[in-house]
């Protein structure tokens, strides 16, 4: 695999343990910053769940960054997820329900989610990466 793709990946899984790590142990900052609602109880929960999904993606795109070719169909996933984050995200942004912050991280998700695609349409399933 190219040096980018390897770049991209490790980055990728940096950014999600960033999320993820920042919702579980820093969610009032991380909740101040972003404008967002107070998270208790089992809304909590739930935050705490998706930061372990986070994570998980995470974990996903360092071992795509190892082995493209075992772990493609994690860069499949990743595409899909980080554009189903875009999805949900933006319209609420749109709407002005939500400070920009959030549209700047969701935005993060979207160059992700194109620069995977691009990862996946250059090395087609079953090629040397």
């Amino acid at each position: 695999m190219n040096g980018h793709a390897k770049i991209l990946f490790v980055i990728a899984a940096l950014f999600n343990v960033a999320v993820g790590l920042s919702w579980l142990v820093a969610f009032p900052l991380v909740q101040n910053l972003m404008q967002l609602a107070p998270a208790e109880g089992s809304n909590r929960m739930i935050l705490n769940i998706c930061a372990v999904l986070v994570l998980t993606f995470g974990y996903a795109y360092y071992m795509v960054s190892r082995d493209p070719v075992k772990y493609r169909p994690y860069a499949v996933l990743g595409t899909i997820g980080k554009l189903a984050v875009v999805a949900v995200v933006l319209p609420v942004i749109i709407q002005g329900g939500q400070g920009y912050i959030l549209g700047w991280v969701a935005m993060g998700d979207l160059v992700f989610a194109l620069l995977f695609a691009h990862f996946l349409k250059t090395h087609p399933a079953g090629s040397a990466a």
